[in-house]
């Protein structure tokens, strides 16, 4: 007896290229791969957000370069991330400039592509569809070398709470929980969309570009932000420590970039 399998779903793509032109060739290039559905295209910063936020595509292939501005892409990229920490994106690049690599992986990448073929874009695609990283050993010794020239660990993390108001601090508690921006709204009894104006200040101040970056950092390197739940006690016994919290949140045995990934961090609804 056969069993039936199901057909695969088409990867959702938002195609955003540098001009209006190049986003419409490119979306009819890349639709006409079996196993890519374009779900819309346009070359405008506010068109894109506002597409990325109503369609949710699985994809979005975004430029780097967008209305004359040669790094507005990873600008929207970032603001993207913040709301849609799910959505996963390739980045095109006219160039391999190292600072440029560096800060679309900042940006939320998981991909890098510089063009070339059809085909291998398709590819690039797929790969990041499946939750894979698409860059060359050139791009990824970059992001290396600009992680070894890092402050050191517990010097980062000192440094990211000091220069954080003490309700900027305790949002980040949550976000070390595992909380979405709903509950954290909810606990702290104002709206989502201060919460979210929280994290822009957040990653602002912090240098960091969403959420899973500043938590990841956080706790690989020992910090231990002042704890909401308590309010009204001395910072020192609202604190919870990064093995407290990683045990609350059941990751025994996992390295902080699994807990990261894994954890509710990831959502923001």
């Amino acid at each position: 007896m056969q069993e039936f399998q199901p057909p695969r779903p088409n990867i959702r793509v938002l195609v955003a290229d540098s001009t209006p032109i190049s986003s419409q060739l490119l979306s009819e290039a890349v639709a006409r791969h079996s196993e890519i559905e374009v779900v819309a295209y346009s070359s405008d910063s506010a068109e894109i957000y506002a597409l990325a936020r109503r369609l949710s595509p699985d994809v979005l292939l975004i430029s780097a370069q967008l209305e004359e501005n040669t790094e507005l892409g990873l600008t929207v990229l970032q603001q993207l991330r913040t709301d849609q920490p799910n959505m996963r994106a390739v980045v095109l690049l006219n160039s391999r400039r190292p600072e440029l690599i560096v800060r679309a992986f900042r940006s939320g990448a998981s991909g890098v592509f510089c063009r070339s073929t059809l085909d291998m874009l398709c590819k690039c695609i797929a790969a990041v569809d499946q939750g894979q990283i698409w860059a060359n050993s050139e791009e990824l010794g970059y992001v290396l070398a600009a992680l070894a020239d890092a402050p050191q660990p517990q010097m980062l993390a000192n440094h990211i709470l000091s220069l954080l108001s003490r309700r900027e601090r305790e949002v980040v508690a949550f976000l070390v929980e595992g909380r979405t921006n709903r509950e954290i709204a909810e606990t702290l009894g104002i709206s989502q969309h201060t919460v979210k104006n929280y994290l822009f200040k957040i990653f602002e101040k912090v240098g960091m570009s969403n959420r899973v970056e500043l938590v990841f950092n956080l706790l690989s390197n020992g910090a231990s932000p002042y704890h909401a739940k308590v309010v009204g006690k001395d910072e020192k016994s609202a604190s919870k420590t990064v093995s407290q919290v990683q045990s609350s949140l059941g990751s025994a045995g996992r390295s902080p970039v699994q807990l990261a990934v894994g954890a509710r961090v990831l959502r923001t609804g």
